[in-house]
């Protein structure tokens, strides 16, 4: 069923959205620590928000650094991945839908309408509006009205966005990430990963730091951790052969990074998996 919403004066391309997937979603929850999504080939739109945390996505090759009060609005058949890295958890809120215009579905919004990566400009105002529509949301019967206040969040937010914020990531900085978290074990030296990427150690140091907060060293050191803990959790593999698959040449200096990053040793976080 469709559900419009006639407004004048809008700052939305169409009139009132049409609920997806209920009741699943809206969706709202706080997602694990080192959370991976991934998805493709939707055949909806999805209205995403970040309320809380930190990380990094990437929409048709263009990176976001994921920060509270950062929403988007994704299309239908868009690639889309986002990672949490390190620091709080990453708090979400998830509604899909189909926009709606004279009552009838919009197929395609044109490719001039692009809200990716934008801020709100009250992130206290955003998280009432939000909680407010999780408790209609809870109420099955009320559809009808949920897709009015979905609408008008939609529409409150875009007409609202925050542009004093540079919050795309710079491509040469997008291709570090990529790769410290797709093959940690490739990088041999900061130094030598600069050099292939056409500056200095020092620009990129200042670069990448400047837009993801974080010295590349220390977010290289991040992304082998989270990975040696996904290999202490779902593999066999001894500590060594972790150690030597994320480019360690010293088991006992991996070991050491393990601990200060992890609170304990791999072989103790290995066995604390087994005791719970």
């Amino acid at each position: 069923m469709s559900h419009s919403l006639s407004i004048s004066n809008s700052d939305v391309p169409f009139e009132g959205v049409e609920l997806v997937d209920r009741p699943w979603f809206p969706y709202l929850c706080t997602e694990v620590d080192h959370w991976q999504w991934k998805t493709a080939g939707d055949g909806h739109y999805n209205f995403w928000v970040a309320l809380s945390g930190d990380g990094y996505l990437t929409c048709d090759g263009e990176t976001f650094r994921i920060k509270p009060g950062m929403f988007f609005i994704f299309s239908p058949q868009q690639n889309i991945s986002a990672a949490h890295y390190s620091g709080p958890r990453i708090t979400r809120f998830s509604a899909h839908f189909h926009p709606l215009k004279s009552g009838e579905r919009v197929v395609d919004l044109g490719k001039d309408y692009r809200m990716l990566g934008q801020e709100a400009q009250s992130l206290p105002t955003l998280q009432r509006r939000i909680d407010a529509l999780m408790r209609i949301a809870m109420r099955r019967e009320d559809d009808a009205i949920l897709a009015e206040h979905l609408y008008d969040l939609i529409r409150e937010v875009c007409g609202g966005v925050d542009s004093s914020g540079d919050v795309m990531v710079h491509p040469r900085v997008a291709e570090a990430i990529r790769v410290f978290r797709e093959d940690p074990s490739s990088v041999q030296s900061i130094d030598a990963l600069a050099k292939q990427l056409g500056v200095s150690r020092s620009h990129f140091d200042r670069e990448f730091t400047g837009q993801v907060g974080q010295a590349p060293k220390q977010f290289l050191i991040n992304c082998k951790i989270i990975e040696a803990r996904r290999y202490l959790e779902s593999s066999q593999l001894r500590v060594g052969e972790i150690a030597e698959a994320l480019g360690y040449k010293d088991i006992y200096f991996f070991s050491r990074q393990f601990k200060q990053s992890c609170g304990m040793s791999p072989v103790k976080y290995r066995q604390s998996l087994r005791r719970g």
